[in-house]
């Protein structure tokens, strides 16, 4: 497959994450269902996901697909592929439009640290990830055949209490 309408199709009786909830769910069942990234072919991720997913038309082997959950915000997943970094799973919440900084409150139902719980549940270490100037980045959560990166992001910019509280805006699964 290597056309661009080429398509995995899902359980006809869904239609992909209609929440943002619902896609962190998915998310999880996808890591709880897997071994290791070799395991996230386009019919398991497809699956889980509940969405049929599309290949690149680059030959890449790459696929993913995307949708809207609120005015603000879309999400976006997908299997990424090069001879160097080898094989890697996305998921991304998205600002819409993207240049926008919109309020994450209506899609921080799982929020870091609750996604970060079920991780070290299925038996995930936990490593805070600091980056050269101190910043927090993410943290990394490893067991034998896979590494998850959870990157968060604060859920508003006002009140105080929002700026604090970390929602997740990024998986990346290796």
């Amino acid at each position: 497959m290597s056309s661009s309408a080429d398509h995995v199709p899902a359980d006809p009786s869904k239609s992909g994450p209609r929440t943002a909830q619902e896609a962190l769910e998915r998310v999880l069942e996808l890591i709880r269902t897997s071994a290791s990234i070799e395991s996230f072919n386009a019919d398991h991720v497809s699956r889980a996901m509940g969405q049929s997913v599309q290949y690149r038309d680059d030959g890449s082997g790459r696929f993913g697909a995307s949708g809207v959950l609120t005015r603000d915000w879309n999400y976006g997943f997908g299997v990424n592929r090069t001879e160097v970094k080898g094989a890697w799973f996305e998921f991304l919440f998205l600002p819409n439009p993207p240049e926008a900084s919109p309020s994450m409150s209506d899609i921080c139902q799982i929020d870091f640290e609750a996604f970060a719980a079920h991780l070290e549940k299925m038996g995930f270490s936990r490593q805070r990830n600091i980056v050269e100037d101190g910043r927090w980045m993410s943290d990394i959560f490893q067991r034998p055949g896979m590494r998850v990166e959870l990157f968060p992001r604060g859920e508003a910019d006002v009140p105080l209490a929002r700026t604090t509280h970390q929602c997740v805006e990024w998986v990346q699964i290796r």
